[in-house]
């Protein structure tokens, strides 16, 4: 009765220390073309620049490139195409602008969908481009940013903080001011509440800044500290938890220096909360035990899993599989955790031999992984399969994202 999951079973690094990663799905919160804020008399030019690298050194990779515009859904988003040679970098100047940009739009600002054949690296740069230097003449001030896999987007009952925020003076009347952007990944509707957190964690307010997007909608809350409580700070950070719908939001802040008009950007906390978890099963002791297990989760709940683990025979053992027919959802709580169970008769090929119930549970780790236990109480067997019968088999097991 021995049994094999197909595919590896492999237990990733967490993906939860991502730098720039390869995807063929990835967004970029903020980009556009056009005038910004006023600040000490001189007006903001703002522009972005995006490379886009195909890593593979024998596949062409062809690249579609969405614009979404700010402020609406983006069902029909327009989009240009293009092709990258092996080992290929295509730098694009200016992207959403007129000549050389692909978009030819002024005074326009979204973010961008950027989907591939083959997994593409993307990287870019929003810049203001009306900057004098004393001495050296006109040149830029801006941010870089990478495109972050839609993977990453936080769905139904996930939080996720952006540290670093200040807002020292109303508008931009201060040293510093931050704003907070979004982007919706899965073209439906989602519902959010931000919270603001001081430097000891405390809430500071008590009715969270509700916020809606429809599918594919790019917005920015400007100055997004005292949008959400009306007085100023500094070291302050944005906790965003998605309330409800069926989007997927990925957010990210700039951090602004309203002396020289220089930006910073400030990734959300992203670790994988959606899409295949593979790993390992472990005895008591936590030695690595035949077999492993798979899970499929997204919109807030284990949708099917499926594994092997051994179950105790007397002096023998069987390892054997798990998985429900046509499935199984779970609910994954807003803290993470989920539990399911089913039941399934092993037959020798002619008559059900012994029913073992497996009960899986397991809870979400900060760095995105997920762990938990997976018990197993076996009855019915008779005769040579009687020694079968045992209760409370509890194991340990882990697992990482490995797909989408």
């Amino acid at each position: 009765m021995r049994k094999t999951l197909v595919g590896a079973l492999l237990l990733l690094a967490a993906a939860s220390a991502f730098a720039i990663v390869p995807g063929t799905d990835l967004y970029v919160p903020a980009v556009g073309h056009g005038l910004g804020a006023v600040v000490n008399g001189i007006q903001a030019w703002w522009r972005g620049d995006v490379w886009i690298l195909n890593p593979s050194s024998t596949q062409n990779a062809t690249v579609s490139i969405y614009l979404l515009l700010r402020n609406q859904g983006n069902p029909n988003p327009d989009v240009r195409t293009i092709t990258l040679a092996p080992g290929e970098t295509r730098y694009i100047k200016d992207i959403v602008g007129p000549s050389p940009g692909l978009f030819n739009l002024d005074n326009t600002y979204g973010g961008l969908r950027i989907t591939s054949s083959i997994p593409v690296v993307v990287s870019g740069r929003s810049y203001d481009a009306n900057v004098t230097v004393t001495g050296k003449g006109q040149g830029t001030a801006g941010q870089f940013f990478s495109g972050i896999p839609a993977s990453l987007a936080i769905g139904l009952g996930d939080s996720t903080d952006i540290i670093g925020l200040d807002q020292d003076g109303a508008t931009t009347t201060g040293n510093w001011r931050s704003n907070l952007a979004f982007v919706e990944t899965t073209g439906n509707p989602v519902d959010l509440s931000i919270y603001r957190v001081d430097p000891n964690g405390t809430v500071l307010n008590s009715t969270a800044y509700a916020y809606h997007l429809e599918g594919r909608q790019v917005s920015q809350i400007n100055y997004v500290l005292t949008a959400i409580v009306n007085t100023t700070g500094t070291n302050q950070r944005v906790r965003v938890t998605v309330t409800g719908g069926t989007g997927r939001v990925i957010a990210n802040a700039s951090r602004l220096d309203n002396y020289t008009g220089d930006p910073s950007t400030i990734e959300s906390v992203m670790v994988p909360t959606a899409g295949r978890f593979e790993g390992i099963v472990l005895d008591s002791t936590g030695s690595r035990l035949d077999g492993g297990i798979q899970l499929q989760i997204g919109g807030g709940a284990l949708t099917t899993y499926a594994g092997v683990a051994g179950i105790p025979c007397g002096s023998d053992s069987y390892t054997l599989d798990f998985s429900p027919s046509g499935g199984s959802t779970a609910t994954v709580n807003p803290d993470g955790t989920f539990t399911t169970s089913v039941s399934i008769g092993y037959s020798d090929g002619t008559s059900t031999i012994f029913t073992t119930n497996w009960t899986l549970a397991g809870a979400r780790a900060a760095d995105g992984t997920w762990s938990g236990t997976l018990k197993s109480d076996t009855s019915g067997g008779t005769g040579s399969w009687a020694p079968c019968n045992v209760l409370n088999i509890v194991r340990q097991w882990r697992a990482a994202q490995t797909g989408n």
